[in-house]
C-alpha cells in the first residue's frame, strides 16, 4: 500500500476537530492548532494509515480501532458475497452518471495541466458499477472510509471530512448515507469540499431492510434525497433499483422473520431474482415511489431550494425521468 503522504497532498488535510492544517512530523499526525487537543495529542496512525478523526465526537473509538488494526467490524461472509453477485443486478446507474460528472469535469479543466480531483466518501470498497474509476489515471482519486483498506487513503468520519474547502472536483457517496447518523451534516461537509461548481453524485436506500446492523440509521425517498443536496443544482436524479428490487429485498427478509434464519432468507431471495430484472419494465413514476434505491447527481451553486421548491419536485414531473433502465 502506498502511503497517505505519497497518495494525498498534505496541504489538503485538517484537522477534523478545528480546521488547522495537519502535518505529519517522524511519523507522528499533529494538528498545527496550538489549542487544539491534537496538537499534543497525535492522530493514531493504524496499519500505516492515519486515522484524522475526531473521537470525541464519532461513533469510533480509538481504542477498538487500534484495537484491530483498523479493520472492518461488519461481517462478511463469503456465502452472502456469492449470494449477493448472484441476484443482485449490475447497478448501470453508478458508471452512467459517473461518466457524466467526470466529462464535465475533464472539460473543466481542460487546459489547467491538472487531472479532476474526486472524493469517495466510503470508499474502502470498490462502489457498485465504479470498478473502472479506480482503473483511470485521468482522474486523481481520494478515498477514505471508517476501517483500514488497501483503497482508502486515510481513516475519516463524514461528519467531519479533513480535508480543505473547496479542494475537491467531484465527490461521490454511495450506498453510505444510510450509514451515517446525521446524514445533513454528512451533505454539507460534502458541500465544504467541493469547489464552486463541483459534482456530487449520491445513491441511497429507500426500500430496503436494515443491513450492516448496528450501523445503519437512515432512508430517504427520493424527495427526501433531493432536499438533503438542497443547496445543489440538480442535473439528473431518479431510481438506482425499482419496485421490484424491493420485492424481492422484502421476501429475503420476511423469510429471515418467519424461519429465524438469514441464510433461508438468503437462498428464497436467490429464488426470487428475476424480480429485479422487471425494474426496468415498470413505470418509473410509480416504480420510484416504491424504489429500492434512489440516486441525485448535481452541481454546488450554494443557492438553496425552497420548502415550497420540494413539493412542485415531486408534483412538476422532475422526478423519476431517470432510471437504471436508461
Amino acid at each position: 500500500m502506498l502511503s497517505t503522504q505519497q497518495m494525498v497532498d498534505q496541504n489538503l488535510l485538517i484537522c477534523p476537530r478545528c480546521h488547522s492544517i495537519v502535518r505529519s512530523e517522524a511519523g507522528r499526525w499533529l494538528c498545527a492548532g496550538a489549542s487544539c487537543r491534537y496538537a499534543c495529542e497525535p492522530f493514531p496512525v493504524v496499519s500505516g494509515v492515519p486515522a484524522l478523526v475526531d473521537f470525541e465526537h464519532s461513533v469510533l473509538e480509538v481504542d477498538r480501532l487500534c484495537a484491530t488494526e483498523g479493520a472492518s467490524e461488519v461481517a462478511r461472509s463469503r456465502f452472502a458475497g456469492v449470494l449477493r453477485k448472484l441476484i443482485h443486478p449490475a447497478n448501470i446507474t453508478a458508471p452512467s452518471q459517473v461518466a457524466k460528472m467526470l466529462t464535465e469535469l475533464r472539460a473543466e479543466a481542460a487546459g489547467t495541466g491538472r487531472r479532476p480531483r474526486v472524493l469517495i466518501v466510503g470508499g474502502g470498497a470498490v462502489g457498485d458499477g465504479l470498478s473502472d474509476l479506480y482503473d483511470d489515471a485521468t482522474v486523481d482519486l481520494v478515498s477514505f472510509d471508517i476501517y483500514v483498506n488497501p483503497l482508502v487513503k486515510f481513516v475519516g468520519d463524514g461528519h467531519a471530512i479533513p480535508l480543505t474547502d473547496g479542494s475537491m472536483d467531484g465527490v461521490i457517496i454511495q450506498a453510505v448515507l444510510e450509514h451515517v447518523l446525521e446524514p445533513a451534516v454528512v451533505a454539507a461537509e460534502i458541500e465544504r469540499v467541493l469547489r464552486p461548481g463541483g459534482v456530487v453524485y449520491a445513491d441511497t436506500p429507500f426500500l430496503q431492510q436494515v443491513h450492516e446492523g448496528p450501523y445503519d440509521f437512515a432512508r430517504f425517498t427520493d424527495s427526501g434525497h433531493r432536499y438533503l443536496f438542497r443547496r445543489f443544482e440538480r442535473i439528473d436524479s431518479g431510481a438506482v433499483a425499482g419496485a421490484g428490487t424491493a420485492l424481492r429485498w422484502s421476501i429475503d427478509y420476511f423469510v429471515r422473520a418467519l424461519t429465524r434464519s438469514v441464510r433461508l432468507g438468503r437462498i428464497f431471495g436467490l429464488f426470487f431474482f428475476w424480480l429485479s430484472s422487471l425494474d426496468q419494465f415498470l413505470d418509473r413514476r410509480h416504480s420510484l415511489d416504491a424504489a429500492s434505491s434512489v440516486f441525485f447527481l448535481g452541481r454546488k451553486t450554494g443557492r438553496s431550494i425552497s420548502p415550497a421548491d420540494i413539493i412542485d419536485y415531486y408534483q412538476g414531473g422532475m422526478r423519476g425521468r431517470s432510471t437504471a433502465a436508461d
